[in-house]
Order: structure tokens, then C-alpha cells, then sequence
């Protein structure tokens, strides 16, 4: 009977672990000393993204960026497009034109017209792919905020698959600022009794 039980507990044990490593793995890491909760419209930048054979392009994947952005954001999220357009009409210049560097360096430069904060989103692809997040202010390009999302072995690597990947980073961005908003609101309040119990011992 002990052999039985040790051989179910064994079985239930495997079946969790399969069920785990078939799981995306996601971490967050917030920078300390920073918030988002104050980020009203966010702009996509241009992502590190080299595609190879059978994966979706770079412009597939900026597509991605932006419509699982309007998905979750709605109207809170600006384009690379509508971005790149801004910066030619007020300076000139065409980031489409420009090799990798120059063109984020200008998009640097002028995203704090268009946005409060500017996401760079990098793919790594070997044995398990991983997509970075970065968010950065815009005007200053602190970082604000970063989320990895490593790909299981059984993921593919297609439209599908990084779309349900990008919408669980923005639904993550929205957990996170509203979380925050309540730290803040909380320590407003908590400020504001503090001074109004100063003023009354001044009386």
C-alpha cells in the first residue's frame, strides 16, 4: 500500500513539473525609486527584433506591439507610425531612412512630444525564446520598468503566439500602474492626516 501511495505521489509530482516547464516563465522588475502609476500614453519604440526563417517579420512584430496595445491601452497608446510621422513634420527627418542607431537616438530625442513613456521590446531567440520589455520615460529615458516573458519549448514562434505574449506584458503594465496609483493614494492620504494632526497641535 506505502509503494502504491509513493508511486501516485510520484505520478502527481511528474505531472505538476510537465505542467510547470510547459509554462511560460514571467518576471517582473520594476526600478526601484520609479513609477509608472503618472504614465498616460505610451509610445512604441522600435524593437531589437531580427526575425529568422518561418518566424513572424519585424514588421509583423511591430504590428503586434501596437495592435495588442490598442487591444489593452486603447487610446492610451501612440505608434511607432504616428511617432516617426510627428518627427518628419517637425524636423525632418525620416527614422525609417536611418540605420538602427541614428534613428533611436532621434526617436529619443523627440518621443516626449507624442508620449509620457516609450517601450523598446527586445526578442531573443536560441534554445527558448524570451521577450524583453523595457519602459523608459520619455524626455529622460530612465527606465521605469522591464518585463521577460521566456517561451516554452513548446511554444511556437508565430503571430499567435507573440500576440498572446504582447497582451499579457500590457495586461501586466495596467496590474502594475494600478497597483501603484493605490500605494500613492494611500500615502497621500496618510501625508494629508499627518499635517492636518500637526496643524491641530498647533492650535
Amino acid at each position: 500500500m506505502k509503494k502504491i501511495l509513493q508511486l501516485v505521489v510520484f505520478v502527481v509530482f511528474m505531472a505538476a513539473a510537465c505542467t510547470a516547464e510547459m509554462t511560460p516563465v514571467e518576471m517582473a522588475s520594476p526600478e526601484e525609486g520609479q513609477t509608472i502609476a503618472d504614465v498616460e500614453t505610451l509610445a512604441i519604440g522600435k524593437p531589437l527584433y531580427t526575425s529568422k526563417e518561418g518566424y513572424p517579420t519585424q514588421e509583423e512584430y511591430v504590428g503586434i506591439l501596437n495592435d495588442m496595445g490598442a487591444k489593452v491601452l486603447k487610446n492610451r497608446i501612440v505608434t511607432y507610425d504616428t511617432v516617426a510621422k510627428g518627427i518628419r513634420q517637425k524636423t525632418g527627418k525620416d527614422v525609417y531612412a536611418l540605420d538602427r542607431i541614428p534613428a533611436a537616438k532621434i526617436f529619443k530625442d523627440n518621443v516626449m512630444d507624442f508620449a509620457d513613456a516609450y517601450l523598446v521590446s527586445t526578442v531573443t531567440m536560441s534554445k527558448r525564446t524570451v521577450l524583453f520589455f523595457d519602459v523608459y520615460r520619455a524626455g529622460t529615458n530612465e527606465r521605469l520598468y522591464g518585463y521577460e516573458l521566456i517561451l516554452d519549448n513548446e511554444d511556437k514562434d508565430d503571430v499567435k503566439t507573440y500576440s498572446e505574449m504582447v497582451e499579457k506584458f500590457y495586461k501586466h503594465f495596467i496590474s502594475v500602474q494600478e497597483s501603484q496609483k493605490k500605494e500613492k493614494e494611500k500615502a497621500d492620504r496618510k501625508a494629508q492626516k499627518e499635517r492636518e494632526k500637526a496643524e491641530h497641535a498647533k492650535k
